[in-house]
């Protein structure tokens, strides 16, 4: 059972590492711009930001895990059937059009299949992310306190494939030169990696909808609105309590009492049996802290503007820079491995070290917060003067004008910046995760995480318009703007600067709402049934 979940973690594995060259296929083939092809990638990785909490309460309402897992699979497999279908070669006898990867061979038909696959993907991958790592503990919940050696070599064994096929994504894909290739090895992979999993769905365990606490929330604001001209009652013990609330009733949003407020016309039974019409005035502090921790969170938006950045920019730069190591050619997916690797094992640093320092498990993750917050600057700035200087080498090297020409700069000056980008990641979102369970059950907790996404997603819609806006600003005048037709005519560096002092006054705005919001102790966390 556990070989044939894993066989769907090894194809999202080389799903993402074949998605990854996205940007260059549009600057490449479709001969777009950088900001053109930058807003695209953008747009769908503010869906993949965005869409996981619609999943999750897809998953808590509709349907379980399996299903949800099952329906991600066939989304992405169809993604990168259609993304393979819209490359040149695929469909250019019945189309009667060039097969030719140049812009003149790219149609109609290829575009709208194009644009569908990375709606797919991003739905796939959304969907995907969250059902798979729950999708795991539910197989295995019974079987934690009984672990056998051949479960143990199993995980061992698969630890080791997990790995070889990694590499062969990063050290494989790169070195397949036409994209309907590049794209279509993936398709089948996963093909083959849904086959292998529904051969094992009789032996599953199979866990229905547990209900989206999600809706408490509308629950309150529905019951609230109901009762509007209600009066509320002066004593708090007079509202409805299905249980002992395990908080103290606060005065900030006291309107939303209304909706703990029972009626006198009616029977208390009666009015339980409507959860639209009544709730337990601990779902209404609850409601209350989710409200107001809804200023904090937005501070997190601006770091949504340099999370798709190595997707986009940096790939661009990397690939204009020299790949050679002596005789050896690198491939670029190296460089996503390296960021990949951070955001996994910089958390894991971080919360050992500060585990040792300071033991409270609020400060560890409000000062994670504010590390990755830190790491950003740093990320932002390292970008920017690697930038400049490669902008110096082309400009002593005389290629302005010659895009195709490889700039004589190692690769590895760009290895800072995806390390650090990682690390900001995987720091912020395993602090806030930690955060957010200072005050909510695990299951409320990943809401708040994945509305947390959401605000990211946000991020990666703002940073199309702020390119937009930035390059409008900048070519006053009849000065040439930041972003040009080619990376060597743009001025990335002078962007990357600005994308710094955003990022300075994020911290800023993030230390100012966490100083005015009022920090629940650790006696009054909330735990939702």
């Amino acid at each position: 059972m556990l070989t044939r979940i894993l066989v769907l973690v090894w194809a999202q594995i080389v799903l993402g590492y074949a998605i990854w060259m996205l940007m260059v296929y549009l600057t490449d083939v479709w001969k777009l711009t950088i900001t053109h092809a930058a807003g695209i990638i953008n747009a769908q990785r503010g869906l993949i930001c965005a869409l996981p909490i619609v999943m999750q309460t897809i998953v808590d309402t509709l349907a379980g895990n399996y299903w949800m897992l099952t329906f991600s699979s066939f989304a992405c497999c169809t993604g990168m059937g259609l993304l393979t279908m819209s490359t040149p070669p695929v469909l250019s006898k019945s189309t009667g059009a060039c097969s030719a990867y140049e812009p003149d061979c790219i149609g109609d038909i290829q575009q709208i299949l194009f644009y569908i696959a990375l709606v797919l993907l991003a739905v796939g991958i959304a969907g995907g992310a969250y059902s798979l790592a729950c999708f795991l503990p539910e197989q295995f919940m019974d079987a934690m306190e009984n672990i056998s050696d051949r479960s143990m070599i199993t995980a061992c064994v698969g630890n080791v494939i997990t790995f070889l096929i990694t590499a062969a994504a990063v050290l494989g894909l790169p070195y397949v030169k036409p994209w309907s290739l590049r794209f279509g090895i993936p398709t089948i992979f996963l093909l083959v990696a849904i086959v292998i999993f529904l051969s094992g769905s009789s032996t599953y365990s199979h866990i229905g909808p547990q209900g989206s606490h999600l809706t408490m929330v509308l629950r309150v604001f529905v019951a609230f609105t109901s009762k509007l001209f209600c009066q509320r009652p002066a004593d708090s013990n007079e509202l409805y309590q299905k249980q002992l609330c395990t908080i103290p009733h606060t005065r900030n949003l006291r309107c939303l009492d209304k909706a703990a407020i029972v009626l006198p016309n009616q029977s208390l039974e009666e009015q339980q049996n409507d959860r639209w019409k009544l709730c337990s005035i601990l779902e209404v502090e609850a409601t209350k802290l989710i409200i107001s921790l809804i200023p904090m969170s937005m501070s997190f938006l601006f770091l949504g503007l340099i999370f798709p950045l190595a997707f986009t920019f940096f790939l661009e730069q990397a690939k204009t820079m020299d790949h050679k190591v002596g005789s050896l050619t690198i491939p670029l997916a190296i460089l996503l491995w390296f960021n990949v690797q951070a955001k996994d094992y910089f958390p894991k640093v971080y919360f050992t070290i500060s585990s040792l320092l300071c033991g409270s498990i609020s400060r560890i993750a409000t000062s994670g917060i504010i590390a990755s917050m830190v790491l950003a600057v740093l990320c932002c700035v390292t970008a920017a003067k690697v930038e400049s200087r490669r902008l110096d080498m082309v400009t002593t090297h005389g290629l302005l004008d010659k895009p195709n020409e490889k700039v004589p700069m190692s690769v590895f000056w760009l290895l800072p910046q995806f390390i650090l980008l990682g690390a900001v990641d995987g720091v912020f979102v395993q602090s806030l995760a930690s955060f957010f369970s200072l005050y909510f059950t695990p299951t409320l907790n990943s809401y708040m995480v994945n509305l947390s996404h959401v605000v990211h997603g946000l991020g990666c819609f703002g940073s199309i318009l702020l390119a937009y806006v930035v390059n409008n600003i900048t070519e006053k005048e009849g000065k040439p703007g930041w972003f040009q037709a080619t990376l060597n005519r743009s001025r990335l560096d002078n962007y990357f600067w600005l994308l710094s002092v955003v990022m300075v006054i994020n911290l800023g705005l993030f230390l100012i709402m966490r100083l005015c919001y009022r920090c629940c102790s650790k006696e009054e966390q909330i735990k939702i049934v």
